[in-house]
């Protein structure tokens, strides 16, 4: 029981804070200093959770750590083609084809 009132309020509380500023930016006018800002808050938190399963994959850094040069080539292909699926359709083979040599 008490696992699902942990569960239950964690929920609520995010939620409360998404309509917060759902709330408040629908009232108030934002600086575009801050609206420019706000803008990379969203890749910086996604490159703070995904790098570190992809440089220290068992938790510490490795010298041959196959997925460094799989993600690089995975990041090269959606940075030429704007694409997350070129880079899913680049990366995991280039992962896979460096294990097999391995």
């Amino acid at each position: 029981m008490t696992m699902w009132i942990v569960v239950v309020a964690a929920g609520l509380a995010t939620f409360g804070i998404r309509l917060s500023f759902v709330a408040l930016f629908g009232r108030f006018s934002v600086p575009a200093r801050v609206e420019q800002a706000l803008r990379y808050v969203a890749p910086a938190v996604l490159a703070a959770l995904a790098v570190p399963g992809f440089v220290a994959p068992n938790g510490s850094i490795e010298p041959f750590n196959l997925f460094v040069p799989a993600a690089v080539l995975g990041g090269l292909a959606a940075w030429k083609t704007r694409s997350v699926a070129a880079a899913i359709a680049v990366g995991l083979p280039a992962l896979w084809l460096f294990q097999w040599l391995a």
